[in-house]
């Protein structure tokens, strides 16, 4: 093998790896959508998926918020967008909420990890609305 087909080879490789990070972050947002769904008790929305220069992952989880949800076509409602990033590090996933920048650390297979991050935006969100917190009022203070 010559030396251009050894580095042909590892180019090769590495396209080969950083596309099954893509892949294995993509497949992490699904799963990480799905079940904060199933925590908050109420349909979210993974939107506008995107990966910038360093291979992180970054989309939005919107709910519908509404005064009554019994009733969601009476009174007020509002759709919230929670901007989220992901990276695969090893066999974990660093999930990060902005525009607050808390960084959560995912192994998969524990599901209190995800827990964490799901009390977090739950407990964020309500005290926004409570008046203890603010929403962003510029969505694009997420880094790209």
């Amino acid at each position: 093998m010559s030396k251009f087909e050894e580095l042909c080879k590892a180019y090769a490789a590495s396209r080969q790896a950083y596309r099954e990070s893509c892949q294995a972050c993509l497949d992490f947002s699904e799963i990480f959508i799905k079940q904060m769904s199933d925590y908050l008790e109420c349909p979210i929305h993974q939107q506008n998926p995107k990966f910038d220069e360093d291979g992180i992952l970054h989309f939005n989880g919107a709910i519908d918020i509404c005064e009554n949800p019994g009733n969601p076509d009476k009174g007020d409602r509002e759709t919230v967008e929670i901007y989220l990033s992901v990276n695969k590090v090893i066999d974990n996933f660093i999930v990060t909420v902005y525009p607050w920048g808390h960084e959560f650390k995912i192994l998969i297979d524990e599901p209190r990890h995800f827990e964490e991050a799901y009390e977090y935006i739950f407990d964020t969100l309500k005290s926004t609305y409570r008046g203890a917190g603010e929403f962003p009022s510029e969505p694009d203070t997420v880094p790209f």
